[in-house]
């Protein structure tokens, strides 16, 4: 078993805005608490929006990420750790 769990939940809707120029690689989601961890979200070609669902097997950590599946997506996210001891459980890759 693998530490995150990335799943997609569809919006059902296709994007209605078109993609940002100013980021034509993606984005980094940073939830700005630490200790963290770095997850890179996989790169899929979606018709509609929606959401990541990032989680972590080993502190509970979780987070929901929109997406539109165009350039300008988040590409990797900073995952804050809920470990009540800081972050001892080993959650940090």
């Amino acid at each position: 078993m693998t530490q995150f769990t990335i799943d997609w939940i569809d919006g059902g809707r296709p994007p209605h805005v078109a993609p940002d120029p100013r980021y034509p690689d993606g984005i980094h989601i940073d939830c700005g608490e630490r200790p963290a961890c770095k997850v890179e979200l996989p790169y899929m070609t979606h018709e509609n929006i929606g959401v990541y669902l990032v989680g972590c097997h080993r502190c509970g950590s979780s987070m929901m990420i929109t997406a539109a599946s165009r350039p300008d997506d988040p590409k990797t996210v900073m995952l804050a750790c809920a470990a009540s001891d800081g972050g001892s459980v080993g959650c940090l890759a």
